[in-house]
């Protein structure tokens, strides 16, 4: 039985029963959090208290740094016999470009639009640029929010009207949108209701919040959001998020915790 007084053994939980956490996800939130300023490198120390303050051995820290240096998303160097550890400079690019939907406020009203797709476009929606989004209802159409300049001139465009939307497509947008995960999670974190006392405790609490936030988010689709209006979940999931955040504040990774030898590589 999960202690009470721990709200991250049960924030652990309730994460990996919705999705299993995958720990190179979760330690590249963690190395874009403290780096939204500037480029900061965690030690390996650091990094395997955090880990195991999770629940997970050092070998599976081991594991993931392994892949994230693979695939360039991180770089090492040794002082001695410490690893320290930082994002790239092209990861830093990647993440910093999602930043505001992340850190930022929620969008407002937003208009949007349908859009159907010539029947000779084999994947429509992949020559859409990153300024909009889209949301797919049916082979050849879909739901469109962004700038309509960008769309491309041989689409089909419609204003939304007056009667709203048919069920089918509530149901589809309900989903592109988060909703019921957007519920969910805001749910799980209505049961913090205290800031851990050490800088360990708040470092871990903050960088799970932040990693379930930042995995939805990334997911949710703004098109569908922008059909859902002002009432949708994501935007009170965002305030308690983001008031959870600005509680556990921005722990600097730099405290002086036991750790293993073998874990401070």
């Amino acid at each position: 039985m999960a202690d009470a007084s721990d709200p991250i053994r049960p924030l652990v939980e309730a994460l990996n029963a919705e999705a299993p956490l995958k720990l190179w996800s979760v330690l590249v939130t963690c190395l874009g959090d403290v780096s939204r300023d500037g480029v900061i490198e965690v030690s390996g120390v650091a990094l395997s208290s955090f880990v195991e303050r999770m629940g997970l051995q050092p070998q599976a820290m081991r594991v993931a740094l392994h892949r994230l240096k693979r695939d360039g998303w991180v770089e090492s160097r040794r002082l001695g016999r410490v690893g320290f550890h930082r994002l790239s400079d092209s990861a830093l690019t990647q993440t910093r470009a999602v930043a505001g939907r992340i850190y930022g406020p929620g969008a407002g009203p937003a208009p949007w639009h349908l859009a159907g797709m010539p029947p000779d476009a084999p994947d429509g929606l992949s020559l859409l640029p990153d300024t909009l989004s889209a949301t797919p209802i049916s082979r050849r159409f879909a739901l469109i929010c962004g700038p309509l300049e960008d769309v491309p001139e041989d689409w089909l465009l419609t204003a939304p009207s007056g009667r709203g939307l048919p069920v089918w497509v509530q149901d589809v947008v309900v989903e592109a949108g988060c909703e019921a995960e957007f519920k969910a999670l805001e749910r799980t974190l209505a049961q913090i209701d205290k800031v851990p006392d050490t800088r360990l405790e708040r470092f871990t609490l903050r960088v799970l919040v932040l990693h379930a936030w930042r995995r939805l988010i990334l997911r949710s689709s703004p098109a569908a959001e922008a059909a859902l209006g002002g009432a949708r979940a994501e935007i009170s999931c965002r305030a308690r998020v983001h008031q959870l955040l600005d509680q556990l504040g921005s722990v600097e990774p730099d405290w002086d915790l036991p750790a293993t030898e073998d874990a401070a590589s």
